[in-house]
């Protein structure tokens, strides 16, 4: 199978709204200056997905998406049962917009990443991404062909869970900062509530 039909089903298309990762324990001067050998191979893993991750546009995919999900997400509050006024939604788009940061949805997918392939393999699937862009043959050995193919749907679930997890987290936190500012937006709700993009819903009662 050619390399594409790999490399491409990795790359999450729709992967949700997300967040801010929590920030490491502090180290101290010490530590910083002298990183152990662990925090060398984990920062080297790191890099090589990162380096995955850019060779195959993956920021450029995930603003694409970033832009459908809070259209979607817009489009389901403004229903009329949603209980929200239009200030409510356009206020939280506009939050939303503000407040996701590409650096941390590539990085929640890049430590998705790292729990399956090795630094050396991520660097070998970098190199056959930007030989497909030069439009030259490159071949993976059969044994990380098929490691590839046998994690991907995995892979695609594991994005998903973590980016909704932390895409809902911020979505919530977002519409209830506007109801406690505008409770006058918040309208007496229908049969059903409006959710969010994927996972990602307006304000919790």
């Amino acid at each position: 199978m050619r390399t594409t039909q790999f490399v491409f089903t990795l790359i999450a298309v729709a992967i949700p709204l997300t967040a801010q990762q929590p920030a490491p324990p502090a180290k101290s001067a010490t530590q910083a200056a002298l990183p152990s050998s662990a925090d060398q191979s984990r920062q080297k893993l790191h890099q090589s997905a990162l380096k995955f991750l850019a060779a195959s546009d993956a920021r450029e995919r995930l603003q694409q998406s970033m832009d459908k999900l809070l259209d979607e997400g817009k489009q389901r509050m403004l229903r009329p049962n949603s209980g929200l006024s239009p200030q409510f939604v356009d206020e939280w788009v506009k939050q939303m917009r503000l407040r996701i940061k590409l650096d941390d949805m590539v990085n929640a997918t890049a430590q998705v990443y790292e729990r399956y392939f090795t630094s050396d393999e991520l660097d070998t699937l970098t190199q056959a991404q930007l030989a497909l862009k030069r439009s030259e043959a490159q071949t993976l050995s059969p044994e990380l062909a098929e490691k590839l193919k046998t994690n991907s749907p995995r892979i695609q679930h594991d994005i998903n869970a973590v980016t909704s997890l932390i895409g809902d987290r911020l979505s919530q936190q977002v519409g209830k900062e506007i109801e406690d500012a505008h409770p006058d937006w918040i309208k007496p709700a229908g049969p059903a509530s409006a959710a969010g993009p994927a996972g990602a819903g307006g304000p919790k009662k």
